[in-house]
């Protein structure tokens, strides 16, 4: 896959990373406030509306009603998984520790899947029931740019955790080259030895005897 080197061509993995972050983070709190603030506003803004419509007001409410109630629990709950997961990335960026890169990488993956089905599905119903292709088309380009710019920032997230997890990778190669295997009696300790073992390196041999007997 391929795997950036910077992000939008002008700053690093990394700077992209936590800027993505942050974006996700501020997004999430404004997702946040402006489901609680409609939760907390009512049917007020709703019986507005309905009061130019031809059928009957408090009907026109109650449904409406129904469906931006649970479309506002929807972007709250939302809300709240990026928040939480978009602080995890910074905080895993800042500490280099790429296991916390994970969980906003897996919603990403979920989200993108997400909105490919669901614009395919309503292209093909737009289709269907005969919308003007300029529509159709606008729709196309709008939802596609969505998609390649969060397609962007998860393959830019990607990058910095695979950078990461290559250092990792050289520094415990690094450590491993330059640990030294030792004897295991000390070469400078005079016997007895540990155990009562003897080294045959230590042990002199007699005049005219070439090797120790095993």
């Amino acid at each position: 896959m391929w795997e950036p080197t910077k992000c939008c061509c002008c700053c690093g993995v990394r700077t992209g990373s936590i800027v993505i972050g942050v974006f996700i983070l501020v997004g999430g709190c404004f997702g946040l406030l402006g489901g609680a603030q409609t939760l907390a506003g009512g049917k007020s803004d709703i019986a507005t509306f309905c009061q130019n419509m031809d059928e009957d007001v408090s009907e026109c409410v109650n449904k409406f009603w129904k469906v931006e109630k649970a479309s506002s629990i929807s972007s709250i709950v939302v809300a709240c998984f990026h928040i939480i997961f978009s602080s995890f990335l910074l905080y895993g960026i800042l500490k280099k520790k790429t296991a916390f890169f994970i969980p906003l990488m897996v919603v990403y993956v979920i989200q993108i899947s997400i909105m490919i089905l669901a614009s395919v599905a309503l292209i093909i119903f737009m289709i269907y029931e005969g919308v003007p292709s300029p529509a159709i088309y606008f729709f196309t380009v709008i939802v596609g740019s969505v998609i390649f710019l969060e397609t962007y920032c998860l393959l830019v997230i990607r990058a910095y955790y695979y950078q990461l997890k290559r250092e990792k990778g050289h520094a415990h190669t690094a450590l491993n080259e330059c640990h030294i295997e030792t004897s295991p009696y000390p070469v400078n300790e005079c016997p007895p030895y540990p155990g009562n073992e003897v080294p045959y390196s230590d042990v002199r041999l007699y005049p005219g005897q070439k090797e120790f007997p095993k």
